[in-house]
């Protein structure tokens, strides 16, 4: 209302003297350079803003987006579908693009807005659901991270393990372990042991394997400890997960 009105102003001021039409065009570059040099200052300082956020750990956005699900047994690798920008592109069911609830699903989800533009991650989630409830959960450390590292033991914040973080591990990531016969995705492991005494967290397994552990008609598997520490993967209380999730919280910055 205010732009409408000061526009009829300049208008009547135009066509009221014989200079208006200069002035006019005085004050419209005036008011475009002041443009400018607003538009460039707020970039400073949202700039500034960011950096000082990620410094201090603070400003954090307080809602989770979620930017994967890797679902269990629908015969489409976890890795490949993590990577790929042209899956994020495929169509998939809405129950895909939703944690938590009773839905069809039947696909992985890419959210490609999120992993392929990622920048200003506060922290990242990663959550296991089993029966649409959730069973596990880690959150990392995400400032300063791109899409693929942020999964790294070393910037885990808290576990439902509570042994993650003083434990050692041989792979820790979630291109994890992969060869012409091994496809361990997302792999938290913590030692091998030549099959029989594999332990570790979580693995999304992509394809059968050397393992007992790792052979199943349901592939990929997602399985996980179910205790409050690290399991044998051969335990026969090693758990199945349903699907899994990464979820995102951005620094809260204006744009």
């Amino acid at each position: 209302m205010a732009r409408t009105v000061f526009a009829v102003c300049l208008f009547a001021l135009w066509t009221a003297t014989p200079s208006a039409a200069q002035e006019y065009s005085d004050i419209v570059n005036a008011i475009t350079a002041l443009d400018t040099k607003v538009t460039t200052l707020l970039k400073s300082i949202n700039k500034t803003v960011s950096t000082c956020c990620q410094a201090s750990g603070s400003c954090g956005d307080q809602e989770w987006k979620l930017a994967f699900r890797g679902t269990a047994g629908v015969r489409q690798s976890v890795l490949t579908a993590y990577k790929d920008s042209t899956f994020g592109s495929k169509p998939v069911e809405s129950g895909c693009k939703q944690v938590g609830q009773n839905l069809p699903c039947a696909s992985h989800y890419r959210n490609n807005d999120i992993l392929d533009n990622w920048s200003g991650v506060s922290e990242v989630a990663f959550v296991i659901y089993k029966n649409n409830v959730k069973v596990k959960q880690v959150i990392f450390d995400g400032s300063g991270t791109n899409y693929l590292n942020w999964f790294d033991k070393a910037r885990v914040k808290d576990s439902s393990w509570i042994d993650m973080k003083t434990s050692s591990a041989n792979y820790f990531s979630i291109d994890g372990h992969q060869d012409p016969v091994l496809r361990r995705t997302f792999f938290m492991s913590q030692a091998y042991g030549t099959c029989p005494n594999d332990v570790g967290w979580f693995v999304a397994v992509d394809s059968n394997g050397g393992c007992p552990w790792e052979q199943n008609s349901g592939i990929p598997m997602l399985k996980y400890s179910t205790s409050d520490s690290k399991m044998n993967w051969n335990a026969a209380t090693i758990g199945q997960a349903d699907y899994f999730a990464v979820l995102v919280r951005r620094f809260n910055v204006p744009s």
